[in-house]
């Protein structure tokens, strides 16, 4: 682990819990596709002066903390230039604003830790500052906006699009914020295939398809789980409660922000698709399936009120 592995052409990556790419400007200025956690900094500077190596960017993909949590060092010992797209630049910029994201509200104070966190950083470049050979396009779904990175040697670093086969089967639920934005995504990075792809969390490949039909029938598991536990009302707090019980998940405060977020994003995709149907009831804002929406009400065809059968 935290080998320096050649792809092609100048194209590298430092392989971790999350994998680093890095692109060399010439023979000892490289370029740094995300960073990885606080504590892993030391680590990156070790790999970089082994190499003989004088880091000079680093482009974040986006600003979760196992991506851009050594920002803050790396930059204090290379005095490098950070780089990120315009939303995720301001997450960087207030480290409380992507708990408060999550969470929807200002935080507890038990989230506030260092998986979660990051340092505040005023100094964050535009994607207008990128190295001329990377070129950045868009990923939606995972986080408002997270971008890939593709070398001029035609390698593709896709961020947290992708979750490793072993990853889904332990964590059953990876965060999303756009659902529809992701589906997008993955159907994307199937274009790509024959090309060397760096997912984050998963190994190199140049044969995504299986890896993304993996992700997507995952899904749409999740989809089908909450849409048959939906035959009846539930709120926000319910389906999220279903979910740790049907993948005897272990909550905790971090786990309650990540899935609980997820889980609104999926409620959402599913209610603007007209498959789920939310009102208040009691004062709580309820879903249930369509199907059993109707089941329930009839519509009165002239004065257009709900009268219950």
């Amino acid at each position: 682990m935290y080998d320096l592995h050649h792809l092609k052409g100048n194209t590298y990556y430092i392989d971790g819990p999350t994998n680093i790419g890095l692109y060399k400007l010439n023979d000892t200025d490289v370029c740094l596709i995300d960073c990885g956690t606080h504590n892993e900094g030391p680590i990156i500077e070790t790999v970089l002066r082994r190499n003989k190596l004088i880091l000079k960017y680093i482009v974040l993909t986006h600003s979760h903390a196992d991506h851009s949590g050594a920002c803050d060092y790396l930059m204090k010992v290379t005095n490098c230039m950070v780089i990120a797209s315009k939303i995720e630049r301001a997450f960087m910029r207030d480290n409380k604003l992507d708990l408060g994201f999550l969470y929807g509200g200002y935080p507890l104070d038990e989230f506030d830790n260092r998986l979660m966190h990051i340092e505040d950083n005023d100094e964050i470049y535009s994607l207008e500052y990128l190295p001329k050979d990377l070129r950045s396009f868009k990923l939606p779904g995972h986080h408002y906006g997270m971008i890939g990175i593709r070398t001029s040697d035609g390698v593709y670093f896709v961020a947290d699009t992708l979750g490793s086969k072993s990853l889904i089967n332990s964590q059953h639920i990876l965060l999303i914020y756009d659902v529809e934005g992701y589906l997008s995504s993955l159907d994307y990075l199937k274009t790509l295939n024959g090309n060397i792809i760096v997912p984050a969390h998963s190994e190199v490949t140049n044969d995504i398809i299986d890896l993304v039909d993996f992700n997507k029938n995952q899904i749409y598991e999740i989809m089908n789980i909450i849409i048959e536990y939906l035959n009846k009302e539930h709120t926000i707090e319910d389906v999220t409660a279903k979910i740790f019980e049907h993948y005897n998940l272990r909550m905790s405060y971090n786990k309650y922000m990540l899935i609980t977020s997820t889980i609104r994003s999926y409620l959402a995709y599913l209610s603007n698709k007209k498959i789920l149907k939310n009102y208040f009831k009691d004062n709580k804002l309820v879903f249930i399936t369509m199907e059993a929406f109707n089941d329930k009400f009839w519509l009165f065809p002239k004065l257009g009120s709900f009268v219950g059968r």
